[in-house]
């Protein structure tokens, strides 16, 4: 086999085993990829085994790797063009017209060419200069003696304004009011502090807030009204969680957990007894 297939061949392998893992480290199923997006199980193994004999034309295959990479939170188009890459040259994989832009080097530039050039580009620059000046001058001698006429009419207005205008009249005003005090806030505040490199799913009051990866030092906070749900905790040891600034003790058990929720009855349960009275 040549040189070049067997480093395309090799990129494509890395491709694959690439996605595979990015998968297993978050804790996510092809079945459950499969049932979200809708591609088929078969597909989404081929595309881990790079069995692209399997996998449909190139521009449906693509469209499953932008929708895998979507679903583990990953960078869609770096993936997908990264795929176009790999899968180039392969020549087991028909080549779309998007791909042999890819390959293809770039057009040389046609020389352009040269003519007579047409009158007015023949004519002295100097012309065209002493026609805007002379321009200028015409629209400055109009409108010089216009400006005067305003400006004096304007004076003589401001005059009669003046001697017409009424004495000031004195008005007492009523003090105001402060305004009234603002309302205790309420809310809910997640804290998230990442000592390890981790991956999470998260909810605020069943509306998703954040999705993707968080590399150690990193520090997040989030606001709800009711709850907060992680739908995934990928390395539950690198996370370290408080709510309302009340620490929420490790997550133990599985590297990798699911469906945990921190709402209003949590938070009662483990605040201090000052807080508890604000905690409605």
């Amino acid at each position: 086999m040549p040189e070049n297939d067997s480093s395309s061949h090799s990129e494509l392998a890395s491709f694959g085993d690439e996605l595979r893992r990015e998968r297993e480290i978050r804790g996510i199923s092809l079945k459950e990829i499969a049932d979200a997006t809708k591609i088929s199980k078969r597909f989404l193994e081929a595309i881990e085994r790079n069995d692209h004999r399997t996998l449909p034309a190139p521009v449906f295959t693509r469209g499953f790797v932008r929708e895998y990479a979507r679903y583990l939170g990953l960078a869609a188009e770096e993936i997908v063009s990264r795929y176009n890459y790999a899968a180039a040259g392969d020549d087991r994989i028909e080549q779309s017209t998007h791909l042999d832009r890819l390959v293809q080097p770039n057009p040389s530039p046609q020389r352009e060419s040269k003519g007579i050039p047409p009158l007015y580009a023949r004519v002295d620059r100097n012309i065209y200069l002493v026609i805007a000046i002379v321009a200028a001058l015409s629209f400055v001698a109009w409108w010089a003696p216009r400006f005067r006429r305003e400006a004096r009419a304007e004076s003589i207005d401001s005059v009669t304004r003046s001697a017409a205008a009424p004495a000031p009249v004195h008005v007492t005003r009523t003090p105001v009011k402060p305004p009234p005090a603002q309302p205790v806030d309420d809310a809910l505040h997640l804290t998230i502090v990442v000592t390890e490199d981790a991956w999470i799913d998260l909810n605020a009051d069943g509306k998703r807030v954040f999705r993707g990866d968080l590399n150690i030092g990193d520090r997040r906070s989030f606001d709800a009204r009711e709850e907060f749900e992680f739908k995934t905790v990928g390395n539950t040891p690198g996370v370290t969680l408080a709510l309302n600034n009340v620490p929420i003790p490790p997550l133990t058990g599985r590297k990798t957990q699911h469906n945990i929720v921190f709402d209003r009855a949590w938070l009662r349960a483990h605040a201090p007894a000052t807080e508890e009275q604000t905690i409605r």
